[in-house]
């Protein structure tokens, strides 16, 4: 475990001197988290990454919360089990912090599942954990990330209020078709008004779906480990959402038996076909 000697650029004799501090602080942080695993020099490495510069190197490792930072080396290293625990762990915490913004089930239920993702999958790179650096609790650095995703999901919400002009945009696809085109216009404000019918009836989760996928570009394998679901079961539910809006618009133009039943159907597969479009931008804003 010489990884934090030759952080600090010590001397042989220094870094032996620091390591039983590594070996007892390894022990310690291995009875904190039974079946997680992180190998010594994987510990030390992740220990020189995140200790400030000091004299007192022996000090600074001490008043450091290294157990969680053990964790923390744990779900970066990739092992099976880190994750379970931070979750166990973690998240009931989160979801008190998140509930200090909208206590909502859904809402925090939805946050939470956003936080792991963020945390603990890697984007390029090292996941969001690395940037823990030990100086106070895991716990409480966990609440204020969750806190501030709570805060920004609802200022997304708060945008998403502004008025959006589905219609044109959905009816927009009938430009370049001559025969349907000028029906545009007289579609647009019933299917304004079917399109958020349809919308309204989502459910929380289902807009949460539909606004990673097709606003945030989240992969459905993200979404997965968000939900900890397969990425199959992922692709049924944006399909079985997004199903249900194109129904629900549908059903309600028809009931109001606008144009002709040829016409109806050509202007609804085109439009419908491109529905992606409107649901974004009302998810998006």
């Amino acid at each position: 475990m010489s990884a934090v000697g030759e952080a600090y650029a010590l001397s042989p004799v220094s870094a032996a001197s620091l390591q039983p501090l590594l070996v007892e602080l390894l022990d310690a942080a291995r009875a904190a988290w039974p079946g997680v695993a992180v190998s010594g020099t994987g510990f030390a490495t992740h220990l020189a990454r995140v200790a400030p510069e000091t004299d007192d190197v022996l000090g600074t490792l001490r008043e450091m919360h290294t157990n969680d930072l053990f964790l923390a080396a744990a779900c970066i290293e990739g092992d099976a089990e880190a994750p379970r625990a931070f979750e166990r762990r973690m998240l009931p915490g989160a979801a008190k912090a998140v509930a200090r913004v909208d206590a909502d089930a859904t809402f925090v239920q939805d946050v939470c599942a956003e936080l792991r993702v963020r945390l603990l999958v890697p984007e390029g790179g090292l996941p969001r954990i690395a940037s823990y650096l030990g100086r106070g609790p895991l716990l409480h650095w966990v609440q204020v990330s969750a806190m501030r995703l709570a805060q920004t999901a609802k200022r997304r919400a708060k945008k998403r209020e502004v008025p959006v002009d589905v219609a044109e945009l959905a009816l927009s696809v009938l430009d370049d078709a001559p025969d349907v085109a000028p029906l545009a216009a007289q579609l647009k404000g019933p299917f304004e008004a079917a399109f958020r019918a349809a919308m309204g009836d989502l459910t929380a989760r289902e807009r949460n779906l539909l606004r990673l996928y097709l606003v945030e570009e989240v992969s459905s394998e993200a979404i997965a480990v968000m939900y900890r679901v397969h990425r199959a079961t992922v692709a049924r539910w944006i399909a079985r959402a997004r199903r249900q809006v194109q129904i629900g618009t549908r059903k309600r133009l028809a009931e109001q038996q606008l144009l002709e039943s040829s016409s109806f159907e050509s202007v609804m597969g085109q439009v419908l076909d491109g529905i992606d479009l409107s649901i974004a931008s009302v998810l998006g804003r």
